[in-house]
C-alpha cells in the first residue's frame, strides 16, 4: 500500500485526505454554526493543502529530491497547522506560514 520511501505519493494522499476533511468541517462551521472565523481557517487550510497536493501531482514540488532540512520544515508546518486548528488559536498563522515557506523553498523553478 504505502512505500515509505516515496514521499511524493504518501504526502499527496495525506494532504488530500486532510484537505477533504477540513473542507467538510469548515463548510459545516460556516453554514450551520455561523462560526466564520474558525470555519474560514479550516477552508483556507484546505485550499493550501489541495494546492500543495496539485503541485506535487504535476511535479512542481518534489519531496523525494528535497533535502532533509526542507522536508523537516514541510512536516513541521503541516503538524503545527493541524494542531493549531484543533486548539483554535492564532498559532495557526505560524503553522501555515512555515508550511507555505517550505513549499516555496522546495518548488522547482
Amino acid at each position: 500500500m504505502f512505500n515509505l520511501n516515496n514521499y511524493n505519493r504518501n504526502w499527496m494522499v495525506l494532504l488530500l485526505i486532510t484537505a477533504t476533511l477540513f473542507t467538510m468541517i469548515g463548510a459545516a462551521m460556516v453554514l450551520s454554526d455561523y462560526n466564520y472565523y474558525n470555519g474560514l481557517q479550516f477552508l483556507a487550510t484546505a485550499i493550501a493543502f489541495f494546492t500543495t497536493a496539485y503541485l506535487i501531482k504535476v511535479e512542481k514540488v518534489d519531496l523525494d529530491s528535497a533535502t532533509d532540512s526542507k522536508r523537516t520544515t514541510f512536516m513541521a508546518g503541516y503538524m503545527i497547522t493541524v494542531v493549531a486548528l484543533s486548539i483554535k488559536g492564532l498559532f495557526w498563522a505560524v503553522g501555515i506560514a512555515v508550511f507555505i515557506i517550505s513549499i516555496y523553498n522546495i518548488y522547482k523553478k
